[in-house]
């Protein structure tokens, strides 16, 4: 259970303000988030995770903590199969975390995996849904080669309007007509009392590390860039591809690099990039178990301002190749860590920006 909480606060940012009112919580709100603003004329704010190892860095501990709280709070008796679903970019780590917790805490072998993806692949296309309030905002889902889900597990970041969560799950009720029951889980809520639950195609309940309301009053508006928009919402293609979770996993991987490890010595930073972020997470979590100073980043499309949670801003080519600018917050390369960039699209992909930049060494799962 989540333990009632009375903590509010008006957090000032230059896109506008954001008034919060936390009611339940199993972690404090300053130890799961910050804020920040958007350049996005579709939302001026943005929800920083502290755990999730994306925009602000975050030990594999830490990380591993928060999932195994939240799964604990996931239904272990859910009709089967359970199909974990991750919502791309910045839930595939986070879901497919989820799903391994579950598994190993349940015991069950019917708990099977699958992220969202912005890349097209040669394989046949389960669904396609709509995150609106995103500059990316269309999510493909491929069709796995899996026993056809009663439930599912939609794994998200955070939910603020549940509108992104509805347009999955009527996509996915759309194409598996036998799910019976749903479960939303979010490392922070902020949709209580918005009433998206009743807009779900089949029973819903949401699992969250904390609840609580939240309330955006939009100041200045970013101007919308038509030039930008199209290639925000261009989606790559993976010509060469191996699954790590777009084509579905029965069950949880550890896939090393197939690049050695570079030498390295004292504290270590390892930045997945973009839907690559699972494989880094876990190689950060062994050589954390090793004794190892590490911490997970991960590149990522969403545009943020400089300020409040952003301390530091790179921004480089996209390395599936969409032309889409790509960015990592937080990661300044005077703070004493040697970087590994970790992708799974080969060397050549990597901006050379962005390795001069952090001075990085590549590790490659391609």
């Amino acid at each position: 259970m989540l333990t009632p909480a009375t903590d509010s606060r008006s957090i000032a940012l230059p896109t506008g303000r954001l008034d919060i009112a936390i009611e339940e919580a199993a972690w404090s709100l300053d130890d799961l988030c910050a804020f920040a603003a958007r350049e996005n004329p579709k939302r001026g704010f943005l929800v920083v995770s502290r755990v999730l190892g994306r925009h602000l860095p975050a030990t594999p501990q830490v990380m591993r903590r928060s999932v195994r709280d939240l799964a604990a709070r996931i239904p272990a008796d859910l009709p089967g199969p359970v199909m974990v679903i991750g919502l791309a970019e910045t839930a595939v780590c986070l879901g497919q975390t989820v799903h391994e917790e579950l598994r190993t805490a349940t015991g069950r072998d019917d708990i099977h995996f699958l992220h969202s993806t912005r890349q097209q692949l040669d394989h046949p296309l389960l669904c396609r849904f709509e995150e609106p309030h995103s500059h990316a905002s269309a999510h493909l889902i491929y069709r796995p080669d899996l026993p056809e889900p009663r439930s599912l597990v939609l794994v998200d970041d955070e939910v603020s309007t549940g509108t992104t969560l509805c347009n999955l799950a009527d996509a996915l009720v759309a194409a598996w007509p036998g799910i019976e029951a749903i479960v939303v889980a979010t490392l922070t809520d902020w949709s209580v009392g918005k009433g998206w639950q009743a807009r779900m195609p089949r029973p819903a309940q949401v699992a969250a590390l904390l609840r609580g309301r939240l309330d955006w009053t939009q100041g200045e508006t970013a101007q919308a860039d038509a030039a930008f928009n199209m290639a925000a919402a261009s989606l790559g293609r993976m010509d060469a591809h191996r699954n790590f979770g777009r084509l579905g996993l029965a069950a949880s991987i550890a896939t090393p690099p197939v690049t050695a490890l570079p030498e390295v010595s004292g504290p270590l930073r390892i930045a997945g990039t973009g839907e690559f972020t699972y494989l880094p997470f876990r190689l950060a979590e062994r050589l954390a178990g090793e004794g190892r100073d590490v911490v997970v980043q991960a590149t990522s499309r969403s545009p943020a301002r400089l300020g409040a949670a952003m301390a530091t801003k790179l921004c480089f080519t996209d390395n599936y190749g969409t032309g889409v600018p790509n960015y990592l917050y937080n990661a300044d390369p005077a703070d004493g860590r040697a970087n590994w960039i970790a992708h799974e699209t080969g060397a050549a992909t990597i901006d050379p920006a962005l390795i001069a930049a952090l001075d990085a060494r590549l590790v490659g799962w391609a």
